[in-house]
């Protein structure tokens, strides 16, 4: 009976420690975005004008596996860090944005795949309460000790629930175009 117990104990401690070393992921290397010198963008046109804000103050980091299959990229950014250089726009997109309610957007991503010299990004974009899938491309260079990521994508207003905003009782475009130039440290 004894003997029986040490065989199932034995095989139970040595498929677990199988199963353990199958599921750990391989190899990543983590990557933060630089504050005050990283960027996130957003530029929203108007007939009459073009709406550049820019965010220094947000966190991204990029877990990035030799194979890809295991990276994951995840932004956070508060909506109050975004400046146009006008703080009476700047408080009209706040109250937009209903930023009191929804104070953050985020990304996930839910797959990282090598593209030649790029890299092609899936996730869930979460932006006024409403998460929606994106997909975008990003470039990385290297080059002084850092690492350089570029990349930009277009979503529509409508498709966060946000009514256009006016001036003049003329509503701006529906699109969003979101652009970002992260660096970090090359460890």
């Amino acid at each position: 009976m004894l003997d029986l117990f040490k065989i199932r104990f034995s095989t139970l401690w040595i498929t677990g420690t199988v199963m353990a070393f199958q599921v750990q992921p391989a190899w990543t290397k983590t990557y933060e975005a630089i504050k005050g010198e990283s960027t996130l963008t957003y530029v929203l046109v108007h007939p009459m004008h073009k709406i550049t804000s820019v965010s220094r103050d947000f966190n991204c980091a990029v877990d990035l596996s030799p194979d890809t299959l295991t990276s994951h990229i995840k932004v956070n950014a508060a909506v109050s860090s975004f400046d146009s250089k006008s703080s009476s726009r700047d408080s009209h997109a706040m109250e937009w944005v209903q930023a009191h309610k929804f104070p953050m957007v985020s990304f996930v991503s839910q797959s990282v795949k090598k593209v030649g010299e790029e890299y092609l990004v899936s996730g869930q974009l979460t932006f006024h309460g409403k998460t929606r899938p994106i997909e975008f491309k990003v470039t990385p260079l290297l080059s002084d000790h850092k690492i350089e990521i570029t990349g930009g994508f277009e979503v529509r207003l409508s498709d966060f629930d946000l009514k256009r905003p006016s001036l003049l009782f003329v509503p701006t475009e529906d699109k969003l175009t979101i652009s970002f130039d992260l660096f970090s440290a090359a460890y």
